[in-house]
C-alpha cells in the first residue's frame, strides 16, 4: 500500500514545490527571490537614489527637486509625487503588458513591495483616488489600471479609495506631446465625481494614484480640480517616472 500511495505524494510535492517557485519568482526577470528580485530592485527601484518631490523622478537624495523642476517644467499643485521605479527596460515591459495586453492581474504580484514602499514616502491619506479614465477608453480597453492599482493598495494598506474625479471628455493620446501641449489637451477634460462631491474634498488630505509620471500635465491637472474643492493636501503616487537629467549617461 505504501509502495502505491509514493508516486502520488511524489506528484503532489512536486505541484506543490512548482506553485512555491511560481509565487516566489521575480515578475520581472523570472528568477527566484521574487516578487521583486534584489538584482531587479538595483536595477529599475534604485533604493539609492530619492525622488523629486514634485514630479517623482528618480535623482540623488541630496537634491529636493530635479532639474525640469528646478526650472519650472515640473506639475504644480501636488505637495509631493512618488514614483517607485525608473520607466525603462523591464518595469517598463510590466506596466505596458498590464496596459496594452490586457493584463491587469499581474498589479497583484508588486501589490506588497509597492505598500511597503510607499509608506514611508507619503504621509498617511484620508484616501486614495484614481486618475480617472474616459469611459471610451474603459470600453476600448476593459479597465482603469489606475483604478485596479488603488484597489490592490486599498486591501493591502486599508486605506478608503475614493473614485472622486471623473473625465468628462476624451482626450487624444498624450505620447508625444510636450509639457504645454499635454496641459491644453487637458483642458476641460477633468471634473468632480458624483462620489467625490458626496464624500467631500474640503479638508481632505488625498494620494491620486496613477501608473506612469512623464511631464506631471495629468497629475497636475487633477490637482487643480481637487485644490479648488479646498483639498487639505494633494499627493500622487505611480509606479515609475523618468529619470533627472543629472544622472543620465
Amino acid at each position: 500500500m505504501h509502495n502505491l500511495k509514493a508516486p502520488w505524494q511524489t506528484l503532489k510535492e512536486l505541484g506543490q514545490s512548482l506553485l512555491y517557485e511560481k509565487a516566489e519568482s521575480c515578475c520581472l526577470c523570472g528568477r527566484a527571490n521574487g516578487p521583486i528580485c534584489p538584482s531587479c530592485d538595483d536595477e529599475f527601484f534604485h533604493p539609492e537614489l530619492g525622488r523629486c518631490r514634485h514630479c517623482g523622478k528618480l535623482m540623488s537624495k541630496e537634491q529636493i527637486l530635479c532639474l525640469d523642476c528646478r526650472e519650472g517644467q515640473g506639475p504644480k499643485g501636488l505637495d509631493q509625487v512618488a514614483a517607485w521605479g525608473h520607466y525603462t527596460g523591464r518595469w517598463r515591459d510590466f506596466i505596458q503588458t498590464i496596459k496594452f495586453k490586457s493584463q491587469p492581474y499581474l498589479l497583484e504580484k508588486i501589490g506588497r513591495p509597492l505598500a511597503d514602499w510607499v509608506i514611508h514616502i507619503l504621509p498617511p491619506p484620508d484616501a486614495l483616488m484614481p486618475v480617472p479614465m474616459h469611459a471610451e477608453r474603459i470600453a476600448e480597453r476593459g479597465f482603469n489600471q489606475a483604478a485596479v492599482l488603488a484597489s490592490l493598495l486599498h486591501w493591502e494598506l486599508g486605506i478608503p479609495l475614493v473614485e472622486g474625479l471623473e473625465r468628462r471628455t476624451p482626450t487624444t493620446p498624450q505620447v508625444g506631446l510636450n509639457r504645454y501641449e499635454r496641459l491644453h489637451n487637458l483642458q476641460g477634460a477633468f471634473a468632480l465625481s458624483p462620489e467625490g462631491l458626496k464624500w467631500g474634498i474640503k479638508g481632505r488630505r488625498i494620494w491620486l494614484i496613477d501608473d506612469v509620471v512623464t511631464t506631471g500635465a495629468t497629475l497636475e491637472a487633477c490637482a487643480d480640480i481637487l485644490r479648488r474643492q479646498e483639498a487639505e493636501k494633494v499627493y500622487a503616487l505611480a509606479l515609475a517616472a523618468g529619470m533627472d537629467k543629472n544622472l543620465k549617461k
